[in-house]
């Protein structure tokens, strides 16, 4: 009676397995895998746009997240470990609440002095005399009559040309700025906020931003298609 099981069972007692001792010994994953999501605290403006965009609500991965994400905040590992005995051990979670920077407080305005306050510290500084002075030799100043000077054509005159405009500068907490010499009020940039914190009107040409809202993401940005918003 032939035991070809035995024979094989016993030939391989002194062969090297063909596969490898896992987990004992964990082979590296393949290249581009996409494995068990981390998500950076640190990196993440809380904006949404990774739950907006993923396609099962569940924050999947099809790395979707990860490719919205413009601050690099979710990111899919090489970890294929994903064996766990409770559905809690599977789940990543990760936030850090930033608060806003303080605003700036607009610089006061100057009360402007009246010209009878002017003219009255002025008197006050210099003696009786000297006023009597040039009170003296502006009488027969008006009576001298100056004579009139003959206008210039207006072809040959000279235009004054307007005075350059400085760009808008980014501002210290990071949410957009726009720039009107640029903006051709197109409304991508409101209908891409994942925020609602835009408000543009095409006839009237306005361009709204609601602080409060704005989570400064960079997704209006990106969106531009004339680079007329600057973070």
């Amino acid at each position: 009676m032939d035991f070809p099981f035995v024979r094989e069972a016993i030939s391989q007692l002194f062969s090297k397995p063909s596969t490898i001792a896992f987990p004992a010994e964990p082979s590296p994953a393949k290249p581009n895998y996409r494995g068990r999501i981390v998500v950076h605290p640190d990196k993440c403006i809380n904006c949404n746009m990774c739950e907006r965009v993923c396609a099962g609500q569940a924050i999947t991965f099809c790395s979707h997240c990860a490719s919205f994400c413009t601050h690099g905040a979710i990111e899919l590992s090489d970890d294929y470990h994903m064996v766990a005995t409770k559905e809690e051990d599977l789940i990543v979670t990760g936030t850090n609440i930033k608060k806003a920077p303080p605003k700036k407080a607009a610089p006061a305005a100057k009360p402007a002095a009246k010209p009878a306050e002017e003219k009255a510290a002025k008197a006050e500084e210099k003696p009786a005399e000297a006023v009597a002075d040039e009170k003296a030799e502006e009488k027969p100043k008006k009576k001298a009559a100056a004579p009139k000077k003959e206008k210039a054509p207006k072809a040959e005159a000279a235009e004054e040309a307007p005075a350059p405009v400085a760009p808008p500068q980014p501002r210290d907490d990071g949410k957009p700025v726009q720039d009107p010499s640029k903006c051709i009020y197109c409304t991508l940039c409101a209908r891409n906020c994942p925020a609602g914190a835009l408000t543009v009107d095409r006839k009237e040409k306005t361009w709204t931003l609601d602080e409060d809202l704005c989570v400064a993401c960079g997704t209006c940005q990106g969106a531009c298609p004339k680079d007329a918003i600057i973070m």
